[in-house]
């Protein structure tokens, strides 16, 4: 899903809701929300509420009273973790320009750190089980030792690779015969690691 970027005050409103809704089951009152954000305007509350409409992150229904329903959620909820889109060099990476959604699962099956998910397109690591359309969990994290396999971005583009290395050179193999390695070099885009891979999940739903 595409969404225009939030503002700050247009993000904090949209966690207030959602820390509603997922703590008591319902959207607080327009008093609350302003409360919340530290403004004494509910004229401005509704300003607010109408750019998170009109960016497609909520949705109202007109002549239901508080009535709301989150669209598209930027802060993962208790139980969750953002899914994450394009990432772009020297864009935060939990920026809310790069999520895309949520993936729920439990904190028990994260461990400790910080995590976030990340949708595989292509099949370069198809002989380490991971298809095309399956969600890597990613621990974040700016180090990995050789062997591990680990989310790299590469200029503007994000790739999920093994990290290996020969001698004094580092590079990334694809689990897949039909990808040749990536050398990091020094003409190489700058490589970031942002992530080692913990984790898969598959929906078993999808349709092949």
């Amino acid at each position: 899903m595409s969404t225009t970027p939030l503002t700050a005050r247009q993000q904090r409103l949209l966690q207030v809701i959602e820390d509603s809704l997922t703590k008591r089951g319902y959207v607080p009152t327009l008093q609350e929300m302003a409360h919340a954000m530290g403004i004494a305007s509910l004229h401005g509350v509704k300003r607010h509420l109408l750019a998170l409409e009109r960016k497609g992150y909520i949705r109202r229904f007109p002549g239901r009273r508080r009535a709301i329903e989150i669209t598209h959620h930027v802060l993962p909820i208790e139980g969750s973790i953002p899914i994450l889109g394009r990432v772009a060099a020297g864009r935060p990476l939990l920026a809310v320009e790069n999520q895309e959604g949520a993936l729920s699962l439990g904190p028990a099956l994260l461990g400790k750190g910080t995590h976030f998910a990340l949708r595989v397109q292509g099949d370069s690591m198809i002989e380490e089980g991971i298809q095309e359309g399956d969600y890597v969990v990613v621990r974040q994290q700016d180090t990995a030792d050789p062997g591990e396999i680990v989310v790299v971005l590469l200029g503007e583009e994000v790739t999920v690779k093994r990290l290996q290395q020969k001698g004094t050179s580092f590079f990334l193999e694809a689990a897949n015969a039909a990808y040749a390695p990536i050398p990091l070099t020094s003409q190489s885009p700058s490589p970031r690691i942002l992530g080692t891979v913990v984790g898969v999940y598959r929906d078993r739903r999808r349709r092949h």
